[in-house]
C-alpha cells in the first residue's frame, strides 16, 4: 500500500460508512466465536494490518490488544492514538511467540501479501490451539478497481480458494460467507464503466469520506445487512469474511455453526 494512502485512511477509518460497519461486525463475530468471558475479558489479540488503530484500540475491551502494519506511518498514526502495543512488521514473519494469541484478526491484508500461503502459515502459528483467526478478503476479480491499484492488491479472492488456502495450513472452517452484497450491483457497475475511463479522470482514491449524505446512505444500507449477516450467509458480494479455528482436537464448532 502506498505510504500517501495512510493520510486520508487516518483521516476516514473512524467516520467513513465502510469502516464503522466493518468494526461493528468484527466486535460480533468476537463475541460470537471466540471463547469470550463478556464479564471478565482477557483476550489476547493481534489486528494484523491494523492500519493507523481506530480497531486495534477498540479491542482493548477485550483484553490485550496488539497491532502489527507493515507502514512505519501507520505505525506512527497508531501512536498518536495512544496505542502501545503497536510495531512494523509483515505478515510472512511476525514478530511474536507461538500459541500466543486467542483471535487474530487479518481485514483487508491477505491480498496485499504476494506469498498469502506463507502469511496464512504464520497466522496458525501464532494462534493458540482452538483460536479463532477472522478473514475479511476483497472478492472477485470482475471487482477490480482503483483502489486494488492504489492498496496494491495482488488478487481479489473467491470463497473456495481462501477457504482451500486456510484448509492447507490445518484451519478448520467455522464460517465463510460473502458480504457488502447490497452494494455489489452498483459497485459492480461503477467498477465495469471505470475501465472506459482514462486513468487521469479517475479518482486516486476511494477511501475518502466524500458526501455525508451519501456516506449516511450507505452506512445504513450495510448496517442493515450486517445485521442480517448474524443468522445467514450471502451467496456474493464485494467482500468475503471466513472464520477458522486453530483445530486442538475439539471440532464441536463446525462451518455455519452459528
Amino acid at each position: 500500500m502506498r505510504e500517501s494512502y495512510y493520510d486520508s485512511y487516518y483521516k476516514a477509518e473512524k467516520d467513513h460508512w465502510w469502516f464503522k460497519v466493518r468494526r461493528e461486525l468484527v466486535h460480533f463475530l468476537i463475541n460470537k466465536y471466540s471463547a469470550l468471558d463478556v464479564v471478565n475479558s482477557n483476550l489476547e489479540i493481534l489486528d494484523v494490518g491494523c492500519g493507523t488503530g481506530v480497531l486495534t484500540g477498540e479491542l482493548e475491551r477485550y483484553g490485550r490488544a496488539s497491532g502489527i502494519d507493515f507502514s512505519y506511518k501507520a505505525v506512527e498514526y497508531c501512536k498518536e492514538r495512544g496505542l502501545k502495543n503497536v510495531v512494523q512488521g509483515v505478515g510472512e514473519k511476525l514478530p511474536y511467540n507461538d500459541n500466543q494469541f486467542d483471535v487474530v484478526l487479518v481485514l483487508d491484508v491477505l491480498e496485499h501479501i504476494e506469498d498469502d500461503k506463507k502469511a496464512i502459515k504464520e497466522l496458525h502459528r501464532v494462534l493458540k490451539p482452538d483460536g479463532i483467526l477472522i478473514s475479511f478478503v476483497p472478492a472477485f476479480m470482475i471487482l477490480w478497481g482503483i483502489t486494488d491499484e492504489v492498496s496494491q492488491h495482488f488478487r481479489r479472492y473467491t470463497k473456495s480458494e481462501l477457504v482451500s488456502k486456510l484448509k492447507e495450513s490445518d484451519f478448520k472452517i467455522i464460517r465463510s460467507t460473502y458480504f457488502n452484497t447490497f452494494l455489489f450491483p452498483p459497485i459492480l457497475f461503477v467498477r465495469l464503466i471505470s475501465r472506459l475511463i482514462p486513468n487521469k479522470y479517475k479518482p486516486e482514491d476511494e477511501t475518502r469520506l466524500g458526501n455525508r449524505f451519501i456516506n449516511k446512505v450507505f452506512y445504513y444500507i450495510f448496517k442493515f445487512e450486517s445485521i442480517l449477516l448474524h443468522k445467514i450467509n450471502f451467496p456474493f458480494g464485494v467482500s468475503l469474511a471466513v472464520i477458522s479455528k486453530k483445530s486442538s482436537g475439539d471440532n464441536r464448532l463446525t462451518e455455519n455453526g452459528y
